[in-house]
Formats: structure tokens, C-alpha cells, sequence
């Protein structure tokens, strides 16, 4: 009798590696499970994401309606905003001082602006609706009461560029770049000082030294 031979050993291995490489249903069921749990996870991104873009609608909401003066609904979506989407803090610190401008606004009495940030905001507020005059007013307040700060300075240069009198805007650039040198670059870009751009002051004013 012929004896019975045996297979070669990597017909065997390959025998094996086949039966390796089917999955069990174990296997694919774990593999479901995870394929939900990535489906799962990257939900909230995007429940994050369409939170903020409504947060931001409702902080530009408010802004324009504060250029027009219409206290009470800038208001109103500020505080919305703040208390809707209270994990955008990014926004929060603006809205609350745009909200304490509206305030003062509404007030029986209108109430002096407290520190520099919110005497900036409210300057910032006065340029966007073309009000010079009134930005002027507050940013001289601000600067009478602390002449060392830098932005002020800044957004005096701005004021007096609106009003394309060149001297005033840069001995107020000048001394805003004295005090922080990040102020040349930002007004080499800013188009606000695009009247007086090509005097022989500004380009002085932002020339590196």
C-alpha cells in the first residue's frame, strides 16, 4: 500500500494564513462598533462648530446695531449671546464691555465710560459710523487720563487720519510705536490710514530706524 504523503509544509502555512485572514464575527462586529464610536466622536465637532458661527452672528448683530444707536437691541444680543453660547469665550470679553457701553447708554443718565478698554470700544463704535468728532472726544478723555497707553495713542492716529491731518495722526502714531513697535506693522496694513498715506509724515512715522 502506498504510503499517504503529507502536504508540503507551505501548502499547510498557506492553509493557515487563509484561515488567519477570514474574519470571525467577533472581528466584525468589533469592527462596527468602532466604526460607530468614530461616527460618534466627531458629532460634536460639529455641533461646536455651527454654535460658534451663531455666536458670532448674534456678536455682529449687536455691533451693528450699536453703530446705528440702537441701544437696546445691541444689547439684547449681547446678552444673548452670553448667555445662549456660554462656552464661546472667546467672544464674551468683547460683548461684555460692548454690553456695559449699551448700559450707560440706556441709562437715566448717561454714565461716564470706566478704563481705557471701554473708552477704546466706544471710540472704535464712533469711527465705524464716521462719527470723528466723537471718537476724538472720548480717545482724548482716555489719553488725559493715561497718555502712556499705546492703543490709545493708535486709534487717535486713526481718528486724525479720517480727518487727513497728517501732523496730528502721526505725533500720535509716533508715540504709539514708542510704546509698542508691533504698532508700525499693523499700520503699514491698516486702511484706515489710507488718507494720509502717502505724506512724507506717515512714511516717516513708519520707517524702521
Amino acid at each position: 500500500m502506498a504510503k499517504q504523503r503529507r502536504p508540503p509544509a507551505h501548502a499547510a502555512a498557506s492553509k493557515t494564513a487563509a484561515r488567519a485572514k477570514r474574519p470571525t464575527a467577533a472581528a466584525a462586529k468589533r469592527s462596527a462598533t468602532s466604526a460607530r464610536a468614530r461616527r460618534s466622536t466627531s458629532t460634536p465637532v460639529a455641533k461646536v462648530s455651527v454654535a460658534y458661527a451663531k455666536a458670532v452672528t448674534l456678536y455682529e448683530k449687536g455691533l451693528k446695531a450699536l453703530q446705528r444707536h440702537q441701544h437696546e437691541a445691541a444689547a439684547t444680543a449681547f446678552r444673548q449671546l452670553l448667555e445662549v453660547y456660554p462656552d464661546e469665550q472667546e467672544l464674551h470679553e468683547r460683548a461684555r464691555l460692548y454690553l456695559a457701553v449699551c448700559e450707560r447708554a440706556m441709562g437715566p443718565q448717561a454714565q461716564p465710560l470706566k478704563g481705557a478698554d471701554e473708552k477704546i470700544l466706544a471710540a472704535t463704535v464712533a469711527l465705524n459710523r464716521r462719527d470723528v468728532d466723537e471718537a476724538l472726544a472720548i480717545l482724548r478723555g482716555a489719553a488725559a487720563a493715561d497718555s502712556r497707553h499705546h492703543y490709545v495713542q493708535y486709534m487717535l492716529a486713526l481718528a486724525y487720519a479720517q480727518r487727513a491731518d497728517a501732523e496730528a495722526a502721526c505725533r500720535h502714531l509716533t508715540k504709539a510705536i514708542a510704546l509698542d513697535p508691533k504698532n508700525r506693522l499693523q499700520a503699514q496694513h491698516e486702511r484706515d490710514f489710507d488718507p494720509i498715506r502717502r505724506s512724507q509724515s506717515f512714511l516717516d512715522a513708519i520707517a524702521t530706524r
